[in-house]
């Protein structure tokens, strides 16, 4: 043939001609691509950059202007920062204006405007149905052009008053307001007319008012700095402005600084292993897609045994034939790259609701990552000619008349497993392991080091490297060793039914297909085991972590003094509250305040506290706190001990060594009144449950403590009889006029459940796309043989039941290894998450290895005809 003119002809037919073939490999190179660049699209349009960035940031203005209240600023020691407030420079640190009230227009020059940007106030207190909320209240000028594009208004207009407020649709929903319409009632009962609906395009959702700068809202800060959006005459220099106005105490940050940042000197270049970690996935991904399409291509190149012959037979050279079948592969790689990205655009464009649902912002612009989506479709393209590569090799290797007579020539050697890839298996399993347990030292020495009730965690770099160098190892390994695995495996199967037999004999015979595919199932599987392992350890610290207000079922109700619209405590807000509950028992907690102690310069009345041993985190002191022996008496048996020393007239001090009738110090918990005023008999009992109440007081029961001061009630327990119902909790939020000061305690609520089902959904996805594959591949490549076991009298469910048996191999084979491969990641990562011990998630484990290969064999059984048309063979 001499060139590439006939080799790409005789691919092009090929394919068009084998268009389901062809169709699927593109769909495996293609659904990647679309992923990528839906993702890549969205999520660099919902983080703009360059002038939709800006647009967001000052929205028409030409600069943001900062008005401090000190007259001069310090030099810049670096680029210009949004976020950072300016400091002042040195001996000029103290006010000498009010920003709120300055007029910055006599520092800038004439025909400048300005306008008050929208700037987070704080959060503020509303009421509605006799209900308070808290929302962030953020200020500004929202009727001045120059703040288009800060915020986004979806219905009336931005108030002009100050008795005048916007507020966000997700705050409209809450208030049960429609539309521009009604009022919104403040604390202090001052009403605010609602003109409209805007949104803010980083935080969509966010529960947010909008008013003008002097709102009554809140009070502002006299010395907080003020933001301007500035629009300068056209012959202005905004950078030799900003040196001047520097000198003035006022920073200005021209628009294109913000469209165009300047590189940090200070940032290096970010985190090397964040980016060797994205590589080690993507890697990955494109290993699998090359092992599944180029199971394709291998059953492909088989059926074209005759077709390559005849091009050999007609002059043709190994390399033409190479050519052949490579070609095949850029073609599948185009169609599905090209396809992949079409998709991408119809998805991201007609989904666009939806995306900024997803993101919780608002699109301003398409933001398309070009350079990204090119090396997407670079690899898409060069896994289409990877997963033909060998096949083609293969191929060119035929001989003429072998080819001819429709045989694909296999090695009639023993099949054995390579000493090498054993080697390389076991030193990645010593490199998991080394690392695991350097991971494992470095985690007890970081324990020892913790003082406080909180989960240690360490990320060694040089160990971390060292685990997934391991894992990347044990991988090619498994990759290496599984078509020689498949056939060993195969030996085993003289105990199985017929189909199943003939399926094991069936993957031994075309292990040029099984065991790519079933390396493609296993690294899938072991992505989703990953996860698994990863998420049980983190369940498992959070939950170790997890420390209870109450004991399990109880509802706490706690009164905090000084808190505006929290109510305060009385007897007859217990009363009332227990009425509205199926309550048992009712126990009230407070501080003891000692006898005639007065309030310090800051108002404080002191309170007692016991002074013991030092725990084993190193805390002397603890709170006292009057609570009823029968409470503490529920918490098992640390609590039946601790109530029986609280009835005796003892102190009961958490985790400290105390010997029998010693004392603790008390003292007042004023730091300028520090010394000791008593002390009394104490008992300690080790170990605390897990309550805050016995972990972080010191207890006394309420007879003793009147007779050391007064009892302050800050807490009140209630033992309920059954969960309360939603509508008995909105009755206690309209009594006490908030909808947080009342908590049930329900312990730490893991997300296993909704985890589980989300771990087997994408272990069945996978794997059922590697079986449905390798199947099908397997029933067009083997039709011959059907054919030839019903004309000598099989029955029809024999096909089926092959077909059944086959996915059931390859799927039992492909998620026994993922799970072993997944168990490596999981090993090491308990430690980073701080985990008390390794967790296995057993049912996640058992759902992937036993119940999604049985489900890919039923579903195969169920898609695959009974009755084969009968076909010729020629041999």
């Amino acid at each position: 043939m001499g060139n590439w003119g006939p080799p790409l002809r005789i691919a092009r037919r090929t394919m068009r001609r084998s268009l389901g073939r062809t169709l699927l490999v593109a769909a495996l190179i293609g659904l990647p691509v679309l992923a990528a660049t839906w993702i890549g699209v969205v999520m660099k349009t919902a983080d703009p950059q360059g002038e939709a960035f800006a647009t967001r940031t000052i929205g028409a203005a030409d600069a943001r202007l900062d008005v401090t209240q000190y007259g001069k600023l310090a030099p810049r020691t670096g680029p210009p920062s949004l976020y950072n407030e300016p400091p002042a420079a040195e001996g000029y640190d103290k006010a000498v204006r009010t920003p709120a009230t300055f007029d910055p227009l006599t520092l800038l020059p004439a025909g400048s405007t300005v306008a008050r940007a929208f700037t987070d106030a704080g959060m503020t207190e509303i009421q509605n149905a006799g209900v308070k909320t808290s929302v962030t209240l953020m200020t500004g000028d929202g009727s001045n052009p120059l703040t288009n594009g800060t915020l986004q208004l979806d219905q009336g207009r931005f108030p002009t008053t100050s008795e005048e407020i916007a507020i966000s649709p997700s705050l409209a929903d809450k208030l049960g307001l429609r539309g521009p319409s009604g009022t919104i009632e403040s604390t202090t009962g001052k009403k605010y007319a609602v003109v409209g609906l805007a949104r803010v395009p980083a935080a969509q959702n966010m529960r947010a008012i909008f008013a003008t700068p002097d709102t009554t809202l809140y009070e502002p800060d006299a010395g907080r700095t003020v933001q301007y959006l500035v629009d300068l005459p056209a012959s202005v220099n905004p950078d030799r402005l900003g040196d001047a106005l520097r000198d003035q105490g006022v920073d200005l940050l021209p628009r294109a600084i913000i469209v165009d940042p300047p590189a940090d000197p200070f940032n290096g270049g970010g985190d090397a292993g964040s980016y060797a970690a994205m590589a080690l996935v993507l890697g990955f991904g494109i290993l699998e897609i090359v092992l599944l399409a180029g199971t394709a291509f291998a059953v492909g190149a088989r059926r074209q045994t005759r077709e390559l012959g005849l091009v050999l037979a007609a002059g043709g050279t190994p390399r033409d034939v190479r050519r052949i079948v490579a070609m095949q592969g850029l073609f599948a790689g185009l169609v599905g790259v090209l396809g992949g990205l079409v998709l991408a655009g119809v998805a991201v464009f007609a989904g666009r609701p939806l995306w900024e649902r997803m993101t919780n912002t608002i699109f301003a612009g398409w933001q398309v990552p070009w350079v990204m989506i090119f090396v997407i479709a670079a690899l898409g393209l060069g896994a289409g000619l990877a997963a033909a590569a060998i096949p083609a090799i293969n191929a060119g290797r035929q001989a003429p008349m072998t080819a001819l007579a429709g045989r694909f020539e296999v090695s009639a050697k023993a099949v054995r497993v390579r000493i090498a890839s054993v080697i390389l298996l076991a030193g990645g399993l010593v490199c998991v392991f080394a690392g695991s347990a350097m991971i494992a030292s470095a985690l007890q020495a970081a324990k020892e080091r913790v003082t406080v009730h909180s989960p240690a965690t360490v990320t060694p770099t040089g160990p971390i490297a060292l685990v997934l160098l391991g894992i990347t190892a044990t991988i090619v390994a498994l990759v290496w060793m599984l078509p020689g695995l498949v056939v060993k495996v195969a030996g085993l199967a003289r105990g199985l039914p017929l189909s199943g037999r003939m399926a094991m004999r069936d993957a031994a015979r075309h292990r040029h297909r099984t065991g790519p595919a079933t390396a493609a199932i296993m690294m899938a599987v072991a992505g989703t085991a990953a996860v698994a392992f990863a998420a049980s350890n983190s369940i498992a610290a959070s939950a170790a972590d997890y420390v209870a207000t109450a004991h399990d079922g109880d509802a706490s109700l706690r009164f905090i003094d000084g808190v505006e619209g929290q109510r305060g405590y009385s007897p007859q807000i217990v009363t009332d509250v227990a009425r509205l509950l199926p309550v048992r028992n009712t126990y009230e907690i407070g501080y003891v305040r000692p006898h005639n102690v007065k309030a310090n310069k800051y108002g404080y009345v002191p309170s007692l506290m016991a002074d013991g041993p030092a725990t084993k985190d190193g805390l002397t002191g603890f709170p006292l706190q009057a609570v009823d022996p029968a409470m503490v008496a529920r918490f098992g048996e640390y609590g039946e001990k601790a109530a029986a020393a609280l009835r005796a007239g003892l102190v009961v001090v958490p985790e400290v060594a105390l010997k029998a009738g010693q004392k603790v110090a008390l003292r007042h918990d004023d730091m300028g009144n520090a010394g000791a005023v008593g002390s009394v008999r104490a008992a300690s009992f080790g170990a605390t449950p897990p309550v805050q109440l016995l972990r972080e007081y010191a207890l006394i029961a309420p007879q003793a403590a009147r007779a050391l001061g007064t009892i302050e009630v800050v807490d009140v327990h209630y033992e309920l009889t059954r969960e309360p119902s939603a509508e008995e909790l909105a009755a206690v939020s309209r009594l006490l006029g908030r909808d947080d000061m009342l908590q049930v305690e329900k312990g730490y609520q893991s997300p296993a459940r909704l985890f589980l089902i989300g771990i087997l959904g994408a272990a069945t996805v996978v794997t059922l796309l590697g079986v449905a594959i390798s199947v099908s591949l397997s029933a067009a490549e083997g039709r011959a043989d059907l054919a030839t076991l019903a004309a000598i009298g099989a029955p029809p469910r024999r096909r089926r039941s092959l077909a059944a048996a086959q996915a059931w191999v390859l799927g039992q084979l492909g998620c026994v290894l993922g799970v072993g491969v997944g168990a490596l990641y999981g090993y090491t990562a308990h430690a980073a998450f701080g985990s008390p011990h390794f967790v296995i998630p057993w049912a996640e484990i058992a759902g992937i290895v036993i119940v999604v290969p049985l489900f890919a064999g039923l579903l195969a059984w169920l898609l695959t005809r009974s009755r084969l048309p009968m076909v010729s063979r020629i041999d």
